[in-house]
């Protein structure tokens, strides 16, 4: 009798558990269930750079590809022709604003906020799977002491906010928001 109560003590915890896992709302993440299944392979083009800064577009365009390989349902393709779905998109914006300051008025840390226009779509029929005009990222970063290199500073944070963005970005493709 004893081992009977304790191995339904047990059954009832699991099914516990199980109740409090999937009744709280909790589900996993989309990943694209919407978008059809033929296809597999995606053209990441070069993103259109509207601002001043050099090289956003080559960090956006990695960060994107990166996101698709990662996803593991798609094939990144490095031709048009070969594809079948195309990702395009656009830089709009770069900003950078100082968030404080040292003693000797040198920015101590700095904030980078950019805007996207990117647009998803099938190659065969045209048709728009996902786009956004304003898909927005932002990273903080702290400045080095030696204003001699601020530029890799920058730089290393614009190869963040690319990478943050584009997560970004594509979990609202996969889930279509």
């Amino acid at each position: 009798m004893k081992k009977q109560n304790w191995r339904l003590l047990k059954v009832g915890t699991i099914c516990l558990f199980f109740t409090i896992l999937f009744g709280c709302g909790y589900v996993f993440a989309p990943q694209g269930e919407y978008i059809d299944k033929r296809i597999t392979t995606v053209y990441v083009q070069s993103f259109e750079n509207k601002t001043s800064q050099a090289e956003l577009e080559n960090y956006i365009r990695t960060a994107f590809i990166d996101q698709f390989i990662l996803s593991g349902r798609f094939k990144i393709v490095q031709n048009v022709e070969s594809a079948d779905a195309i990702i395009k998109g656009s830089i709009l914006n770069i900003n950078t604003s100082p968030l404080s300051y040292r003693a000797n008025t040198l920015v101590a840390e700095e904030r980078a906020t950019m805007i996207l226009e990117i647009n998803f779509w099938e190659k065969e029929s045209g048709k728009t799977i996902w786009s956004s005009k304003n898909v927005t990222g932002q990273v903080d970063y702290k400045m080095e002491n030696n204003i001699n290199m601020y530029p890799m500073t920058r730089k290393n944070a614009f190869i963040k906010l690319a990478d943050d963005t584009a997560e970004k970005a594509f979990n609202l493709m996969m889930s279509g928001f």
